[in-house]
């Protein structure tokens, strides 16, 4: 391939190139093992925010090569409406839909299925899979919130999610992590305020930390994109007609 703790109040949501200069009589030397994991360290605490722990970033939570769709008897897609509207209008005629299904709220966002207590996890399930709707065993999760932007606020809700989905769904032998569908280099599109159709640093973060924090179950989905800002309504994330078309046709390939 659209848990205790102390929750984050609900916010208010809106709809050199180099040239070698090697002496001929001076071969180059190679750095020692330790020089070479210094630098290697270095690199990472350069790039990690400062108020994450970089034992925390080191890990690479990317799943280099996931098993196919057809491994699994179940997938459970749990997104919005913007989802739901592009899922419902062709994407499981491109995939077997015996064997996908959907969950979605509205205004579904991160911290309610942070709460394992939260009516969200009473919600019907679309177009259930032929075996296993109520335990499947890959599940897909959209993480979406419009107004935080720090990590403060992101990582606690993520890995509190992480940890209701386990709860509900033992039978899962997969669990992803993904955003909606930004906007064109995750620049924001002028329909609307840019958080609405763009995805923040933090949460692309948090997913990966969550996803680091148990690599044999949890990872990391790709990260879709609009290919111009005319895929999008009036109001992203919702989709256009031309969105819908274009996001069955990029998340089922």
């Amino acid at each position: 391939m659209d848990a205790g703790i102390e929750l984050p109040t609900h916010p208010s949501q809106g709809d050199a190139d180099s040239t070698d200069a090697t002496l001929v009589d001076e071969p180059l030397i190679p750095p020692a093992p330790d020089d070479a994991a210094a630098a290697e360290t270095s690199n990472t605490d350069t790039a990690a925010p400062t108020d994450v722990p970089t034992s925390e970033v080191a890990a690479d939570p990317k799943d280099a090569g996931p098993p196919p769709s057809s491994a699994y008897a179940c997938t459970m897609m749990i997104g919005i409406q913007a989802t739901e509207e592009w899922y419902d209008h062709g994407f499981e005629s491109m995939v077997d839909n015996s064997k996908w299904e959907l969950v979605w709220v509205h205004s579904g966002f991160v911290e309610l299925w942070a709460n394992p207590n939260d009516p969200v996890w009473s919600t019907q399930i679309t177009s259930p899979c032929a075996q296993n709707a109520n335990k499947p065993d890959r599940v897909i999760f959209l993480a979406l919130n419009f107004d935080y932007n720090t990590p403060a606020q992101w990582n606690p809700v993520v890995a509190a999610a992480v940890t209701n989905i386990k709860a509900k769904y033992p039978s899962a032998k997969r669990i992803e992590l993904r955003s909606f569908i930004r906007a064109p280099r995750n620049q924001g599109c002028p329909q609307a305020p840019a958080p609405r159709s763009t995805i923040t640093p933090a949460e692309d973060q948090a997913l990966a930390l969550a996803a680091a924090a148990d690599p044999t179950l949890v990872f990391v989905a790709p990260q879709f994109e609009a290919k111009t800002c005319g895929e999008y309504s009036s109001n992203p994330p919702h989709p256009s007609p031309a969105g819908v078309t274009a996001w069955v046709k990029m998340v089922a390939d």
